[in-house]
């Protein structure tokens, strides 16, 4: 076999024994063998089917409002439940640590929103770190902000950094601005077997009127600005509302690229504060046909199975809670249904603040 002079090896030899500084090291080339040996790291992939791993860039994306910034929290959950527990419906694989760098949701938001978690019986003290908006913004071009950033990673080292959102790290849709960013923003990330998965939120492009909504790998076009991200990122998610009405709690999470495993099925969710509740339901025929899905309204088989299990007599509040967890609807739907002289007038009784039930 013919051997091969390293002259970058030879010159860093001479330059080992002279005290000088050493010549970078800019790639390697290797044998097929080399790459068919490779093992991942045990806890490299942390969700799914490599739909986030260590090191490596994903991207959810959606319009405003949708939901994107409480996936990052259900996200922190699924990470302190670790192994055996799920991510809208991909298996976990590892516990992780959450680092949420956002800008746009102050002390207010944040406070209900953590507050609803904890309420739900969940800890994520020791799970989740998340700051309110930068003074100076999301200021990747900043050598000291990146200093900061490495700093903190590298001694607190989460599982998952996500960057809420992406045009607040950049100031343009230019495709050398994206990059330059992307630069940056890698190069705050700890190296080893440890490095975080990288997760953007992502805004989508305003669609135009009666247009035809794109499904599948066609979705990765829908994010705004420059092709850059959908290119740079080794999946993507797309979480979009089921119907333009802002009463309607229900999204659509798809999975439009994988680079290293399956993408997966679409799948509906109602969207909550902490994990998202399935939505079992869905109209899958006419959302693919591009009609409104029918939303889920409380109907008298809920309201008969409620009572049942209630022993037939229930305060308004309980009926209220408990069609609620049934239903996955939300309180203002539910309440709306079961109010005095409402559509189930005929079969809800009111006295004494007591509801009874008759079919």
């Amino acid at each position: 076999m013919m051997t091969l002079t390293n002259p970058v090896f030879a010159e860093n030899l001479k330059r080992q024994l002279q005290g000088l500084p050493l010549l970078p090291k800019f790639f390697d080339f290797h044998p097929p063998a080399y790459f068919t040996g490779y093992q991942m790291p045990p806890d490299a992939i942390l969700v799914g089917d490599c739909h986030l791993t260590r090191g490596d860039l994903t991207v959810i994306g959606g319009v405003a409002g949708c939901g994107k910034s409480r996936l990052l929290m259900s996200l922190a959950i699924a990470g302190m439940d670790g192994r055996g527990g799920d991510w809208m419906g991909l298996p976990v694989h590892d516990h992780f640590r959450t680092a949420i760098l956002q800008a746009e949701n102050g002390e207010v938001r944040l406070q209900r929103e953590l507050q609803d978690i904890e309420d739900q019986g969940y800890d994520l003290e020791d799970w989740l770190s998340v700051t309110p908006p930068p003074p100076y913004g999301l200021a990747f071009t900043s050598p000291e902000f990146r200093a900061q950033l490495r700093d903190w990673l590298a001694q607190v080292r989460p599982g998952v950094l996500a960057i809420d959102p992406w045009n607040r790290c950049t100031p343009d849709d230019k495709a050398k601005d994206y990059r330059s960013i992307l630069d940056a923003v890698f190069e705050v990330l700890p190296d080893g077997d440890d490095k975080p998965a990288l997760v953007i939120v992502h805004h989508l492009r305003k669609q135009s009127t009666g247009e035809t909504r794109r499904r599948g790998r066609d979705l990765l076009n829908e994010l705004s600005g420059s092709y850059v991200i959908g290119s740079a990122c080794r999946v993507a998610f797309i979480l979009e509302p089921a119907t333009p009405d802002g009463d309607d709690d229900r999204v659509v999470f798809t999975c439009a690229k994988n680079n290293n495993g399956e993408m997966g099925s679409p799948s509906a969710w109602y969207r909550k504060n902490g994990l998202f509740t399935p939505c079992a339901d869905f109209d899958w025929d006419g959302w693919q046909n591009n009609a409104v899905p029918k939303r889920r309204s409380v109907e008298l088989e809920d309201l008969a199975a409620v009572f049942s299990a209630g022993g037939g007599m229930m305060t308004r509040r309980q009926v209220a809670e408990t069609l609620e967890s049934l239903t996955g609807l939300k309180r203002s739907t539910v309440y709306e249904a079961i109010k005095p002289g409402g559509r189930f007038a005929k079969h809800l009784t009111l006295s004494g603040g007591v509801l009874q039930f008759r079919a």
